[in-house]
């Protein structure tokens, strides 16, 4: 592989990982369907994500969590799971993609890749809900949830195909998000009136 290809299977890679911050399952029931489709090639070691028991598996496992984060209460029980489950979703993601290299060294590079933008989007997540159930008593995270669906899903079907575009839009909106959320956050926090008074 050259140059080119092995930038897109990493950007491949961190496209699909960072949407494993929103949807632990979904990735890679989308990289599962598109590989058992014939449309992607897994890296070495990842022929098994093309198998109907991983369809099977990562299609009730999606199902699960969607249905689950639209239910009050739940959804905070998913959150604090998907703090760990999620980055090893992205780990997993990234790796299936990265090909063109060592097998050793492209794993590594997934797991390493993988694992910490998808906490990243993991956290900025947290960071929303936290805002929105503060402001709107928890009311809007439904809402939230159905657009978390939504975003993932079409990010992670363009990042298998457009993923020059897709990865650098998801690192531009890291970048913003992170620095709007979390001003936000900083602000909301008693005494941070921006007065200046104690």
């Amino acid at each position: 592989m050259g140059a080119l290809e092995v930038a897109f299977a990493l950007l491949m890679g961190f496209s699909l990982a960072a949407t494993c911050g929103l949807r632990a399952f979904l990735p890679l029931f989308i990289i599962s369907l598109a590989a058992k489709a014939g449309m992607i090639t897994l890296a070495s070691g990842f022929d098994w994500m093309a198998s109907y028991p991983a369809l099977i598996c990562f299609g009730s496992a999606t199902m699960l969590e969607i249905l689950g984060d639209k239910i009050p209460a739940m959804d905070h029980v998913l959150d604090a799971a998907g703090a760990f489950v999620r980055p090893v979703a992205g780990a997993v993601a990234a790796s299936s993609l990265v090909r063109g290299m060592d097998p050793l060294l492209a794993l590594a590079l997934g797991i390493i890749m993988g694992a910490a933008v998808a906490g990243i989007v993991q956290a900025l997540k947290g960071t929303l809900r936290i805002l929105s159930t503060a402001a709107t008593g928890g009311i809007a995270n439904p809402v939230l949830s159905a657009a978390e669906d939504g975003t993932t899903a079409v990010a992670g079907i363009l990042g298998l195909i457009v993923p020059y575009v897709t990865g650098v839009l998801i690192l531009l909106g890291l970048l913003v998000g992170g620095r709007t959320l979390f001003g936000r956050l900083k602000r909301s926090k008693p005494g941070a009136s921006g007065t200046g008074e104690p």
